[in-house]
């Protein structure tokens, strides 16, 4: 678990949470922050998440090689349904290449696909989102280099998607294990601040990538849903997809927020 985080960052709830847990903890700090006993290391440095990740990567202050997957986390998540444990277990089982915990819709969200779909187990996608990915460090190893990391981060999950697809690769959102997004994304916040002092605009780099990208890899697209056995298992595939295809509508009708019409 590499995880970004400020002075005020959950991961204390997540190693309370799971005491037995199968992971170890690397904390990536922005701000000055004191070292966390149960973290393996506590570094501060790096544009983002994704810019600081690849440095303590390349630089083997951060060594995967005794890793069969890492997850690149933000520091404002909260595990609401089942565990972050299971949810590597569950990914390892199903040999995913790149794979992301599905979101609460009592959140705060950006892209629709990523929230829970209650009715799955898991569902294969073109996409997940750069708020919690997990990469196969083995995909890693091949394809560091290649991921596009822009400064704003927008755009940087689409190029790992693609590139975990066009190397065979299947892209997973595990819906048994789901995380709720708790602050609102503020384009006035500290860091989208920090962006407009630097001249850097999120939507240019985001098309930047998407233009080096076929067609169909610039659109969200669930490709299989994966329901749990037995003999219902068709009614529920059957309403699975109803409730893919009318999330937006099922949001409306129960009130829940959105915070971007994707």
């Amino acid at each position: 678990m590499f995880m970004r985080t400020g002075t005020a960052g959950l991961y204390p709830r997540w190693l309370a949470q799971e005491p037995d847990r199968n992971w170890d903890l690397f904390l990536s700090a922005y701000v000055p922050t004191e070292p966390e006993p149960a973290a393996i290391a506590t570094e501060m440095g790096g544009y983002n998440k994704l810019e600081h990740f690849r440095d303590c990567v390349v630089s083997g202050r951060l060594d995967l090689s005794n890793y069969r997957f890492v997850m690149l986390a933000d520091d404002d998540l909260d595990v609401t349904c089942g565990s972050i444990s299971a949810f590597f277990e569950s990914i390892d089982r199903l040999g995913l290449a790149v794979s992301h915990p599905a979101q609460d819709w009592s959140g705060y969200w950006s892209h629709r696909i990523m929230l829970r779909n209650p009715l799955a187990e898991w569902r294969e996608t073109n996409f997940v989102e750069i708020m919690c990915p997990c990469f196969d460090t083995d995909f890693l190893t091949r394809r560091l280099g290649d991921i596009p990391v822009t400064l704003s981060t927008w755009g940087s999950d689409y190029g790992y998607s693609h590139l975990a697809r066009s190397d065979g690769g299947t892209i997973g959102i595990i819906d048994t294990a789901v995380i709720r997004h708790v602050k609102p994304i503020r384009r006035n916040g500290a860091f989208y601040l920090k962006l407009e002092i630097d001249g850097v605009t999120p939507i240019q780099e985001l098309n930047t990538v998407l233009e080096m990208l076929p067609p169909q890899d610039r659109l969200h697209k669930v490709i299989r849903i994966h329901v749990s056995p037995g003999v219902l298992s068709s009614l529920r595939h059957l309403f699975a997809w109803f409730v893919e295809r009318e999330k937006r509508g099922i949001m409306k009708l129960f009130g829940h927020r959105q915070d971007r019409e994707d």
